[in-house]
């Protein structure tokens, strides 16, 4: 039982582990805001990043199924 995990390499450059694309043992009540928290990003970038989970964008505390893909990606605001 597994989570399915891609970040953008830029934020793969600033985590822990520098992996673009991992496998996270599934677990009940993982929240892509486990993930983000597990790669060791501040809280002052944890707002500059999307999370994308079964290719719909998503909140950092919804709660994952086994199987699910979940994708971190740099939120970019414009004007």
């Amino acid at each position: 039982m597994a989570v399915h995990f891609k970040m953008f390499p830029i934020l793969a450059n600033l985590s822990t582990s520098k992996l673009t694309d991992q496998e996270i043992d599934w677990f009940e009540g993982i929240t892509p805001q486990h993930l983000i928290d597990q790669e060791g990003f501040p809280a002052q970038d944890q707002e500059a990043i999307a999370v994308v989970v079964n290719d719909a964008q998503s909140k950092k505390d919804h709660v994952l199924a086994d199987d699910d893909r979940v994708e971190l990606l740099v939120n970019i605001a414009g004007g």
